[in-house]
């Protein structure tokens, strides 16, 4: 057999051009039954019958059969564009009555290339892409149509900017280039090199071709301006080079496919997402048959999911199992749960998914490859740029133009917060190509201190934030970490306080959790700093899990202490004040003498907790040595809240006119320092004496204040409380309704919030609001409930008063039953 393929150029008639295909068919060595097969596996429907058919007969065969024989033979591209072309001259010679001079050159206006490569055989989905790109290939318009196709490496560019092509190829009759952009020529220029194989195929002879860049061009587009050709531009890395490619000749129209966004690029955009679950796996089906899908469906499902739905990742799969037809699916679902296992698995041939991220990967900066590998080994979902700029210790700035070019890359995906945050992540085999890398890119020394910055970074921001939301705690006790922002960056950082812990709440306990056993105080110091918004969310499990696991590594010091002490928070808030004692005396015990701004916080918990139980002088002594200490120590939050609830100790004794000034004393000094808490438990507790002095007007106006100001804090309790309390002055002004459904509302969100003492207070003023519609029956219902629950978390003052409430409803009660009787 001769080394190289029959060629059609010597054919001058279709009889000579069938001869032709007969001798191709002879060099392949293949038989009708063997063509029709690999034609198969190219995409193309080719009946040995119909094949040999075309052979025996004089005339002409259909261009799709001769596409078909010459790929099924494997020909090169060009040479089956060869075949194509000489085909075409002698149809339209047939028509025009004329025959082909064996020597004479083919017409430059006749040569119509077709370079498109076989299309896939499993191709699933894309069903919504294919239709609106393809009405766009085949409009009529004044300009040229571009189409521009985006993704990550493996999600499917090339499969479906060819299906497009396929699709539309009957609406471009002079022809269809193709051309993967990352050329086999790229030191002399992507754009020159395949200018000149498009010229060569549209019928311009070597020696013609332009020697410069912008004479190809023109010549290139001179050529295009009055034909309808269809051009692919695969794996377009530049828009430079890709613009040089795209004609302008209205009845022409572009597809660009590219890992990156090209955002220079006009066109229609066509961004590729993973595929769902569904359609991935009927890609499985089509490649192994449904029958073996559904003996193992739950390893099928395992397959596609830990491929993460990427077609060229879910293709290899399947072509690995349909090589394999007695391999259970559920050893490569095992094969490929393992993570350092996971790229090797998903290769097949010469096709691994490996390979395919590594030509993104190789273009990459140095900057962009270490960004890559700091972000892979972070143990989380997503990250924001403040994570990054400490990793690589630059600026957040810097952080976001490396995380934007990485996006634009395809190798991150992002997401917007609902504070309008970008967040950023990786796809799973991206991560774990990435991981693999990083031991070429970072030392372990160097990784181990770019994780230290990350806590020493987020320890600083949460510490910023925490004291900027919430009195009841002060300032985390670290030494000074190994890394921080500026004050300028954390204020910028932290503009908004409880937007920014919403969004990074998630990752700041998993940093916390990971760091503990490495290094536990500044560790432990971040947990501290989350116990303020975990105080705001109620996010009482996590605050619990986190700060007893913390302990089991901190048993002592500043760090060990404001972990009680935020323990002992804790369990006043859940009513369990046995627990909340020990710890603030346990807390206050871990502290030196000289620490007096810690000693005071804990010692105005304490107080509280002496207050919640009636012993007013306990209370009382531990409130006023907390203000001295913490106006001693300048700690602004803890002299507000000691101030606040001495005053709240004041009022309970009926001290009333000596708790206004203090009330009055605290909401100056919450206003003077634009202490948004401060100011609204001030309100509140203002409120309170109003309703006991029967101002129910200035009652209402003082809740409504506090109510306002907590919820633009998204302090959901701390507004429940203040709202409570405005719906039984709402019921004592006569708007009884409101102040029922008002006070129903509190209730469930109490009770959501498993906060005892908040139901207790509640169901009493709901009792007092049935006691003032005339139902005293209801109103004794409410009022036991809410003696059992005083009488449970031991809070004298308040379970005083319902017992007053449920003495006069079961006299009411009785008098009623009294009444009923005598009729």
């Amino acid at each position: 057999m001769p080394d190289r393929a029959p060629v059609p150029s010597t054919a001058t008639t279709a009889e000579e051009y069938v001869a032709a295909l007969r001798q191709l068919k002879a060099w392949s060595g293949r038989s009708f039954r063997d063509l029709t097969r690999l034609a198969r596996q190219r995409g193309r429907i080719l009946p040995a019958s119909t094949l040999a058919s075309a052979l025996a007969r004089p005339t002409l065969p259909s261009l799709d059969i001769v596409v078909a024989i010459g790929e099924a033979c494997e020909l090169p591209p060009d040479e089956v564009a060869e075949w194509v072309r000489r085909r075409r001259q002698l149809a339209q010679l047939e028509v025009e009555g004329e025959t082909v001079a064996g020597a004479a050159p083919a017409r430059a206006d006749l040569v119509t290339p077709y370079l498109l490569p076989s299309g896939p055989t499993s191709f699933v989905g894309r069903k919504t892409e294919l239709t609106r790109a393809g009405h766009l290939l085949r409009a009529d318009g004044q300009s040229a149509r571009t189409v521009v196709i985006t993704g990550p490496a493996g999600v499917g560019k090339t499969t479906l900017a060819v299906r497009l092509a396929q699709l539309a190829v009957e609406h471009f009759p002079d022809g269809q280039l193709f051309a993967d952009l990352r050329g086999p020529h790229p030191q002399s220029g992507v754009s020159w090199h395949v200018l000149g194989v498009f010229l060569r195929a549209l019928g311009v002879s070597s020696h013609s071709v332009p020697a410069a860049l912008e004479e190809r061009i023109n010549l290139y587009r001179s050529l295009l301006a009055q034909r309808s050709v269809l051009i692919v531009l695969d794996n377009a890395a530049a828009g430079r080079d890709v613009q040089a490619l795209i004609a302008s000749g209205p009845r022409t129209a572009t597809i660009v496919t590219s890992r990156s966004v090209l955002p220079g690029l006009d066109g229609f955009r066509v961004p590729l997402r993973l595929l769902s679950e569904p359609e991935a796996l009927e890609m499985v089906k089509r490649m192994i048959g449904e029958e073996r899908v559904a003996r193992e469906q739950p390893s099928a499902f395992q397959i596609v999911n830990r491929c993460d739905r990427l077609p060229l990742a879910v293709w290899i799969a399947g072509a690995r199992l349909a090589a394999r037809p007695d391999m259970p699916l559920g050893a490569l679902a095992r094969a490929l749960a393992n993570e350092h296992r996971k790229l090797d698995e998903l290769t097949v041939g010469d096709v691994a998914v490996r390979a395919s991220i590594e030509l993104t990967y190789a273009a990459l900066s140095r900057n962009q490859q270490e960004a890559l590998s700091h972000l892979a080994q972070v143990n989380t979902v997503d990250v924001a740029p403040w994570a990054l700029a400490a990793l690589m210790d630059t600026s957040p700035a810097d952080a976001t133009k490396l995380l934007d070019d990485l996006a634009e890359l395809h190798l991150l995906l992002v997401r917007y917060t609902d504070n309008a945050a970008p967040r950023y992540r990786m796809h799973d085999l991206v991560a774990a190509f990435a991981r693999d890398k990083a031991a070429q890119i970072l030392t372990p020394v160097e990784t181990e201190r770019a994780r230290l910055r990350m806590l020493g970074g987020a320890l600083g921001l949460a510490c910023a934030a925490g004291i900027r939301i919430n009195m009841d705690f002060d300032e985390v006790p670290f030494a000074p970490p190994p890394w921080s922002f500026s004050d300028q960056t954390r204020d910028a950082v932290v503009d908004d306080p409880l937007a920014w812990f919403r969004d990074e709440y998630g990752f700041l306990k998993t940093l916390a959790e990971d760091m503990l056993p490495s290094v536990p105080l500044p560790a432990a110091g971040l947990i501290v700093a989350l116990a303020p918004f975990m105080q705001l969310s109620g996010y009482f499990d996590d605050w619990l899990h986190l700060h007893s696991r913390a302990l089991g590594s901190v048993t002592g010091g500043p760090v060990g202490a404001s972990l009680r002490r935020n323990l002992g928070e804790l369990s006043t808030i859940v009513d369990d004040y046995p627990a909340a004692e020990r710890h603030y005396r346990a807390a206050i015990d871990m502290l030196e003498p000289s620490d007096k701004a810690r000693i005071a916080s804990t010692s105005a918990g304490l107080a509280y907790l002496y207050r919640l139980q009636s012993r007013y002088a306990e209370a009382e002594e531990h409130f006023v040595r907390a203000i001295h200490l913490a106006d001693v120590a300048g700690n602004d939050n803890c002299l507000i809240y000691a101030t606040t609830g001495l005053g709240v100790t004041l009022m309970e004794q009926g001290r009333r006119d000596e708790a206004v000034a203090v009330f009055d004393e605290s909401l100056r000094r919450s206003v003077a320092i634009g202490y948004l808490p401060g100011q609204a438990q001030a309100w509140r507790c203002l409120g309170q004496v109003s309703r006991l002095r029967g101002d129910y007007a200035a009652a209402e106006r003082h809740y409504r204040t506090a109510e306002r100001i907590s919820l633009s804090l998204g302090d959901q309790l701390s507004a429940t409380h203040a709202r409570c309390w405005l719906g039984d002055v709402l019921v004592k002004q006569g708007k009884e309704v409101e102040g029922r459904r008002v006070l129903a509302e509190c209730l469930w969100v109490y009770r959501a919030a498993a906060n005892r003492w908040g139901e207790a207070a509640a169901l009493h003023c709901l009792a007092e609001a049935q006691l003032s519609a005339g139902r005293p029956d209801l109103a004794h219902r409410r009022a036991e409930v809410a003696v059992a629950i005083w009488t449970e978390v031991h809070s004298p003052y308040w379970l005083a008063t319902a017992m007053a409430t449920l003495s006069r409803a079961r006299n009411l009660s009785n008098q009623s039953d009294l009444v009923r009787r005598s009729r």
